[in-house]
């Protein structure tokens, strides 16, 4: 709930959570008017009622009291008190009238998919997201549903993340798609760590929600449309690598040790059965590092942005990486070996 209070808000009330206690649970929601998060437990209320308290300081409380504190809020007029064992904070409060909850559409689009496999996804997608584009749909990740399947894409005009997971439609649905922006990806990413069950998504043309056990979570998407990422998505690559992930991981950690601070790129030659990595730097220093790959194609030099190859190795839990080439001058694609998602395309570097 911390997270999603606004620490510095326009409207004082935006800092504040809405507690709303009712005769069979208790019932938290916190907005900055993008993003929402509202949370049930099942403690009764000895009456009911509503208030708002301060999110950042209600959290620092509970943080700070022993593990397994049974704690009591009790509202009385404009202050409400938070009591668990010997301790008592006294906290103000703001009408729980005025609290401003986030709009939602009708859902265009719902049903259910396997929360660690939509973790997976969103992880694996914001890896290529932007930060502080003036392109703002970059600063996101697009959700496209098609034909049982949920897609998760970003772009950030360099490289592209892509994967995609089963997805039980409710309904006929037709293709749908919204982009989720930073901010809700960050969140959900949190929200899903520690759940292993399943997921239910309405999606709309404008909102977002996640609902799972007693947790729902709402967003507004990034009013635009999405770039065809499709076509950044090379096809027909004739040369294939398989490459050892963690032996890849390797080269590139000691190499980037000696890569320029301005312009951190990495030449990668390949040779039949060899791969090759270079880096050189603004104090004319560099490296040079060789290991066995399975290449039987032409000789080629192509040269990449060493974070963004150190991604690919985080991306993928397979051992083995598929890496597709044209020439020097094209992009690289990346896959496990044998599958088709995720998928990882790295454009190359002019130097």
């Amino acid at each position: 709930m911390a997270n999603i209070t606004d620490r510095r808000p326009i409207q004082p009330i935006l800092g504040n959570v809405l507690i709303q206690a009712e005769k069979e649970q208790c019932k938290f929601v916190a907005t900055d008017l993008e993003v929402q998060l509202s949370a049930s437990i099942g403690n009764p209320a000895d009456q009911e009622g509503q208030c708002t308290v301060p999110g950042r300081k209600l959290f620092d409380i509970c943080r700070a009291l022993p593990e397994g504190s049974q704690i009591q809020i009790h509202k009385d007029g404009e202050k409400v008190t938070v009591r668990a064992g010997n301790a008592r904070f006294t906290l103000h409060t703001l009408p729980a009238e005025t609290f401003p909850y986030l709009s939602i559409s009708k859902p265009a689009c719902s049903g259910s998919c396997l929360a660690p496999a939509l973790r997976s996804a969103l992880n694996t997608a914001a890896t290529a997201m932007a930060q502080n584009d003036a392109r703002f749909f970059l600063n996101g990740i697009l959700l496209e549903i098609q034909d049982n399947l949920l897609r998760c894409v970003s772009t950030d005009g360099h490289r592209l993340a892509m994967m995609e997971i089963p997805f039980d439609v409710l309904g006929d649905t037709p293709l749908y798609q919204g982009i989720l922006p930073r901010k809700a990806v960050i969140e959900l990413l949190r929200l899903l760590a520690s759940n292993n069950g399943e997921a239910t998504l309405m999606l709309a043309e404008t909102s977002f929600v996640l609902e799972q056990d007693d947790l729902q979570f709402s967003c507004k998407l990034i009013d635009a449309k999405y770039p065809e990422y499709r076509r950044v998505i090379p096809e027909n690559h004739p040369h294939l690598a398989e490459v050892d992930r963690q032996e890849l991981k390797n080269a590139l950690q000691q190499v980037s040790i000696l890569t320029a601070d301005k312009n951190p790129a990495t030449r990668m030659t390949l040779k039949p059965e060899q791969m090759i990595l270079r880096a050189h730097n603004e104090e004319q220093e560099d490296a040079e590092i060789g290991f066995p790959i399975n290449f039987s194609g032409p000789t080629m030099e192509i040269a990449f942005n060493i974070h963004y190859l150190l991604d690919t190795t985080q991306i993928f839990a397979e051992e083995t990486l598929t890496m597709r080439l044209r020439d020097g001058g094209s992009s690289a694609v990346f896959t496990s070996a044998g599958q088709d998602t995720p998928l990882y395309v790295v454009m190359p570097m002019r130097i």
